[in-house]
């Protein structure tokens, strides 16, 4: 079974049953094994932008940063990372899409774990490979892929 802590640190009440199914379907999609250990950070427009400015070097707001922690230098292999989503942006990007928050976070939350599992958006043919992953585990969820 997979570790998933969630710190909701915003304010706002977020179904966290409902990230954590989001996270063990993406964990399981992507893994054989099911010892893995994920953290959900979920915060406020101020906090994800200056995490961003601190880590990225980017002085904006954004929807979802991945720290990926595992590897052979961590005390356990098991730690895939943290990944950490502004439910303000999320808000305002459902809004923007004319759908629900609840589709959002789902969305955001995929992307992230993917991050953490070493998938990038930075290139035309990897953005696309992770655009189809998110796609699949979504359906695999029974939410209707809501960006392209």
């Amino acid at each position: 079974m997979f570790k998933i802590q969630i710190k909701n640190l915003q304010g706002r009440r977020v179904n966290q049953r409902f990230l954590r199914k989001i996270i063990s379907q993406t964990l399981r999609n992507e893994l054989a094994s099911e010892d893995k250990e994920v953290s959900l950070a979920l915060v406020n427009n101020k906090k994800i932008s200056e995490l961003n400015e601190k880590f990225r070097g980017v002085r904006r707001i954004t929807d979802v940063l991945a720290f990926s922690l595992g590897g052979e230098f961590v005390s356990t292999k098991n730690l895939l990372g943290e990944v950490v989503i502004s439910v303000d942006k999320a808000e305002e990007q459902a809004r923007g899409e004319g759908h629900s928050l609840r589709n959002e976070l789902a969305l955001l939350t995929v992307h992230g774990v993917l991050h953490l599992l070493g998938y990038t958006d930075e290139e035309k043919e990897k953005k696309e490979l992770m655009r189809d992953k998110e796609g699949q585990i979504l359906r695999d969820l029974g939410i209707r892929k809501e960006r392209g």
